[in-house]
């Protein structure tokens, strides 16, 4: 596929369903940088930002399991540093 092509496949694409999402700086910093199926993205914190579904869906995923670590972690320092469970 030569560059005028996938020029023209590329829009003929849809444009993706984008979402408001909000990313708080506490413990990241001003951005948050990653990269999703080899496109990377920088998104300020402390701001409500536009971000494709797919974005917001890995996101939404990633702090949740971030927070579930935090909670795992504070319990253990409460039991002395023994294992629970």
């Amino acid at each position: 596929m030569n560059m005028k092509e996938k020029t023209e496949a590329a829009a003929e694409r849809k444009p993706e369903e984008t979402v408001s999402v909000y990313v708080p700086a506490e413990g990241i910093g001003p951005f948050l940088e990653g990269a999703l199926n080899g496109v990377n993205f920088r998104i300020p914190t402390d701001t409500v930002v536009e971000v494709p579904k797919r974005i917001a869906r890995i996101l939404s995923e990633s702090r949740r399991e971030l927070m579930t670590g935090a909670r795992a972690a504070q319990a253990y320092t409460a039991a002395g540093g023994r294992k629970i469970g």
